[in-house]
């Protein structure tokens, strides 16, 4: 039995196809369908049911799968990092976070960050989503929400504040709020509510009054520049609201909402030198740009 096999059943687990596992692993399908075909041949039981192009586990394979994951923690944590020790940082490291904090924050400095490195590769997924460090999907992970299961070690990173923006046009033909009483005679810009995928982005209570946004998305990159058209008012990141310019800060004496980022890895990947590097650089990165999360509100634009 070997461990190439083993790894292809790991992935076919986790996507519930083979057409998932053949984008991850880089193999077509006849040859993954084959590497399966070979292991449940030596192991002599049938390791998925087949409805169509989805595969469900069978009882054996999900015993199979326990074992497989406690063979792939042994060799992440225990025989990969035998010879990385003894070399400069290098291989592969793939970060996943939020789209705010990954498409307005890290990936205009990660480059910079890394220059020390120049053997070391960055994937950074930034998606509206969470993720998995479990079954591998990232090997380190910033959240908004505190990791609360699994072999993971963390720390808090950063907290960050909010507050309500608008650009300068959206008040040429209406008039700024002076009390909370004011926003909801406001156009909004705001998140589905049903596709929030944290409730720390259910930020559209002021007291005891709920706005409901007229327009509505999955994605913060969209109510930013709908703000920055002049059309709608939103719930921001003061840390990227300020880096785009000509934004005012609405009520900031009376609305500030702080959130909190975590970074985290799997406990198999905690001593790897790249993973170690990487999570460290983006620690200091952030602990210098600390004014940047946590503005003095005397410092913003008056509302």
């Amino acid at each position: 039995m070997e461990w190439g096999d083993i790894r292809v059943f790991l992935q076919v687990a986790r996507a519930g196809q083979m057409a998932g596992a053949s984008r991850s692993l880089g193999l077509d399908h006849s040859t993954i369908s084959r590497r399966i075909a070979r292991l449940e041949e030596q192991t002599g039981v049938a390791l998925f049911d087949r409805a169509g192009r989805r595969l469900s586990i069978t009882e054996d394979g999900a015993r199979l799968l326990e074992a497989a994951e406690r063979l792939e923690s042994i060799i992440i944590r225990d025989i990969l990092p035998l010879g990385e020790a003894r070399q400069r940082v290098s291989g592969r490291v793939r970060i996943g976070t939020s789209e705010g904090f990954g498409a307005h924050y890290l990936a205009q400095r990660l480059p910079a960050m890394t220059e020390p490195y120049p053997d070391l590769e960055v994937e950074l997924v930034a998606l509206p989503r969470s993720y998995s460090l479990g079954m591998r999907e990232v090997d380190l992970a910033i959240t908004m929400d505190r990791p609360d299961s699994g072999d993971v070690r963390f720390k808090k990173l950063t907290s960050y504040a909010l507050g309500i923006y608008g650009a300068p046009a959206h008040f040429e033909n209406r008039s700024r709020p002076s009390t909370l009483e004011d926003l909801s005679d406001q156009s909004w810009c705001g998140y589905i509510k049903e596709l929030l995928f944290t409730s720390e982005l259910d930020l559209m209570t002021f007291e005891s009054q709920v706005i409901t946004p007229k327009y509505r998305t999955t994605s913060v990159t969209v109510q930013l520049e709908a703000v920055l058209s002049g059309s709608v008012i939103a719930i921001l990141p003061c840390y990227m609201a300020s880096q785009r310019g000509g934004l005012e800060r609405i009520l900031a004496n009376q609305v500030s909402i702080e959130r909190s980022y975590w970074i985290s890895v799997h406990g198999d990947l905690a001593d790897s030198p790249r993973v170690r590097a990487l999570m460290q650089a983006v620690e200091r990165q952030v602990h210098l740009d600390r004014p940047l999360f946590l503005p003095d509100q005397s410092h913003e634009a008056p509302a």
